[in-house]
């Protein structure tokens, strides 16, 4: 036997391994060959070194430590429910296949057999779940968006989706069953005793991962099926009555006018205007709440008003902060032409940028005051005398403070539609104090000077106060931020509050933390560094999957439709910072994996063999790696900032229409009318006409003319200027107060006494 057999078969059998080797054979070796014999002597002292030079009495403790059926009744439970999982979506779709002859759905039909055979044989051997994992997760998360997409376009029924629960129910079972309570064959020498080390620990750490991920996304996506196919709550206060109503033809002079909303509304100095059929303002007085309800707004008329058609328009504060406008008509006695509207107040652009950028000043501020100072409580206690934590969290305080007063002071002039020239304007400014979003503002300053007394007096309040105030701070503050943005307004307001509360302490927590870490923490030594990092891994973590919950949550609620998701600006901005925050998720499973590294760290054993020992080598994963990380999560947690804060400030998705070209043809009379309209920016939309006969030539008709409805708000008729500009063919372009699916009136009046209408629908983001 050579030495090279018989060195074999010695590791083999010290690692527990059977080998085809004659045992008396190798023992013959080791008599006659000295090499050998110390070969085998340092695989004994090794053994020795790992504490397992005698293994039985190892395997016998921890047998004996363990229950007898230990797990067993519940893994058994998980595979029978695993097998009626499987059999509830198998038989139907079999069943189905049965009695439908088109290509594509025996297609559809095959695919559910086959992730439903995937979940029987995950339960005939448990101990490869973990391998159909991938397969049964990616199906079941393709099955629910393509279900939730189907169910809001209205190509199938809910019942009908249902059948699919079947495969999410299985995939959350298979999870749990391959995640816990596997039975683990003990091996000698300690191999599998412990945790798994290095890279293989690292790639069990993200399979463990992806698992609770995709777990948390199937659970999020079924939560999100059946939240589509509700009806998405207004996020917009809009017109629900008005006296005199909208198109009324009223025998005598109204009194006042009045306007009743489907929630509360803020008033604005020139909230509620009248036009007379000449075009003057006939409106007196100033504009109240009627019977002291925060939903109305009214104002008197004169009085002895004549006879003609009078143009309503009013510009309202819905309680989500953001304008909202609209306009109707009414006639007292006979009909005259209508008065022309008067212009949508579109406000200044730099009011609008200005006010984006506050909001991301108070994000920015809030993360790095209120999320640095609960880091400095909770994770790094001793980073209180490090001098470059306290300013970091001090410049927290001092954006926070810029922020809010600079989001106080533009609020008037963007609610009245004026310039920056109005900032300073102390009336615009106290009527901004007098309503929910400037008592929020006030309420936010008064938690950042109860910030400061804790940051100037901290060594004198006692640990336990100490201990709470960051959760303290962090919900009022989040809250502020709530009651100034989209949750104020729409259905289930406390549900959403709550949610924007949670997701923007959440934030800040996630931020702020990254912050210090990355700007005092990670400048020192490894030792000092290990505490704080690990605790705000734990803490983390949970604001992640906090963060995760309350954004979908706001996401189902403002967006309401995949269209609008895909086909609008809002969508848009949301699509990008989704994007932005899964690769901070990204970067973040790097940090983790630092992290875990960093508590199981390789250990090298060396042989006792005849060569020298190679110097000691640090198992631990490099700091560089981990400051490269913690980087780009910052950086990329800034970005998805700048796009929260402009979603802050635009429209919400559900209250605006889809932007796409019109075009159509209407049958008026004797003629034919086509009809294209091209968005031409917010609210303004290029029409034109032409007109033709029946052979298709174009043709001059009488007169023509063209109105616009909005019948979602009652508002219109409103007139639309047309200009000729060739032969049968007018423009004109349509400037509406309020976005939304108007309908177009077109009227060609062929005699003097003939005239014929036709509608077409027009969707004006």
């Amino acid at each position: 036997m050579r030495c090279t057999q018989a060195r074999e078969a010695l590791s083999a059998w010290y690692d527990g391994e059977s080998v085809d080797v004659d045992p008396a054979a190798v023992a013959g070796h080791l008599t006659a060959c000295a090499g050998c014999t110390a070969f085998q002597a340092a695989l004994g002292s090794l053994a020795d070194l790992i504490g397992a030079a005698d293994t039985s009495p190892r395997v016998a403790a921890i047998e004996s430590e363990r229950p007898a059926a230990a797990g067993r009744p519940t893994r058994w439970a998980l595979r029978v429910a695993i097998v009626a999982a499987g059999l509830g979506a198998l038989v139907p779709a079999a069943v189905e296949s049965l009695g439908r002859a088109d290509h594509g759905m025996h297609e559809s039909l095959a695919f559910t057999a086959a992730v439903s055979v995937a979940l029987l044989c995950a339960a005939a051997r448990p101990h490869l779940a973990r391998g159909y994992l991938p397969v049964i997760g990616a199906a079941s998360a393709l099955l629910v968006l393509s279900s939730a997409v189907d169910v809001d376009r209205g190509r199938v029924a809910v019942a009908h989706e249902l059948r699919h629960l079947g495969v999410l129910v299985g995939f959350v079972l298979v999870a749990l069953l391959a995640g816990g309570g596997s039975e683990r064959r003990v091996r000698p020498f300690g191999r599998a005793s412990g945790r798994p080390t290095g890279r293989r620990g690292a790639l069990r750490l993200i399979t463990r991962s992806a698992v609770a991920a995709a777990t948390g996304f199937v659970l999020v996506a079924l939560v999100g099926l059946l939240l589509l196919v509700a009806p998405p709550a207004s996020a917009h206060a809009m017109l629900a009555g008005s006296d005199p109503a909208a198109d009324a033809v009223l025998t005598a002079p109204p009194t006042t006018v009045d306007l009743v909303f489907n929630e509360s509304i803020t008033l604005l100095p020139d909230s509620v205007r009248v036009f007379g059929p000449d075009g003057t303002r006939v409106d007196a007085g100033t504009v109240a709440h009627t019977h002291n309800d925060a939903a109305t707004a009214g104002v008197a008329v004169r009085p002895d008003l004549p006879d003609g058609t009078y143009l309503v328009s009013y510009r309202v504060v819905s309680a989500d902060s953001h304008p909202v406008e609209g306009a109707y008509t009414f006639v007292i006695g006979h009909p005259s032409r209508t008065p022309a509207a008067a212009p949508p107040v579109d406000g200044s652009r730099s009011v609008d940028v200005a006010l984006g950028f506050s909001r991301w000043l108070t994000y920015a501020g809030s993360a790095l005051g209120l999320g640095g100072f609960a880091f400095l409580v909770w994770c790094w206690p001793v980073g209180w005398s490090e001098r470059r934590a306290r300013l970091l969290v001090g410049g927290g305080v001092v954006v926070l403070t810029a922020g809010t007063m600079l989001a106080l002071v533009l609020k008037g002039p963007y609610d009245a539609g004026v310039g920056l020239a109005h900032a300073t304007d102390a009336h615009l400014l106290r009527d901004v104090l007098g309503t929910t979003y400037g008592r929020a503002l006030d309420a936010r300053l008064l938690l950042i000077a109860v910030l400061v007394l804790l940051l100037t007096y901290r060594e004198h309040v006692p640990a336990r106060w100490l201990a709470a105030a960051p959760a303290v701070l962090l919900a009022g503050a989040g809250v502020s931020f709530a009651l100034c943005g989209h949750p104020a307004a729409g259905g289930h307001r406390p549900l959403a509050i709550g949610s924007d509360t949670v997701h923007v302490a959440a934030m800040s927590i996630w931020l702020g933390g990254l912050t210090l870490l990355l700007g005092a923490v990670l400048r020192r030594d490894r030792a000092e560094l290990t505490s704080p990092v690990m605790r705000f891994s734990t803490l983390a973590t949970g604001a992640v999957a906090l963060l995760i919950a309350s954004g979908t949550y706001q996401t189902l609620r403002e967006v309401g439709s995949w269209d609008v998701l895909f086909h609008t600006h809002y969508g848009h901005v949301l699509l990008v910072k989704l994007g932005i925050v899964a690769l901070a998720f990204c970067a973040a499973s790097g940090s983790r994996i630092w992290v875990w590294q960093t508590m199981h760290p390789i250990v090298p054993v060396h042989a006792v063999t005849a060569a020298p020992p190679e110097p000691d080598v640090d198992g631990r994963p490099r700091l560089r790696r981990l400051r490269t990380t913690v980087g780009i999560e910052s950086a990329l947690l800034v970005c998805a900032l700048v796009a929260s804060a402009m979603l802050v400030t635009s429209d919400p998705a559900v209250s605006v229409p889809t932007a796409h070209p019109v075009s159509a043809d209407l049958t008026v009379g004797p003629d034919r009318v086509r009809v294209t309209a091209v968005p031409a920016g917010a609210r303004r939309v290029d029409l034109s006409l032409d007109v033709t006969d029946g052979a298709g030539r174009p043709t001059e008709p009488r007169e023509i003319e063209a109105a616009l409805r909005l019948p979602a708000s009652e508002i219109g008729p409103l007139p639309v200027t047309l200009t000729g500009t060739e032969r049968g063919r007018r423009t004109g372009t349509i400037s509406v107060p309020i976005a939304g699916h108007w309908q177009l009136a077109v009227t060609v009046r062929t005699s003097a006494i003939d005239e014929s209408t036709a509608y077409v629908d027009i969707p004006i983001p």
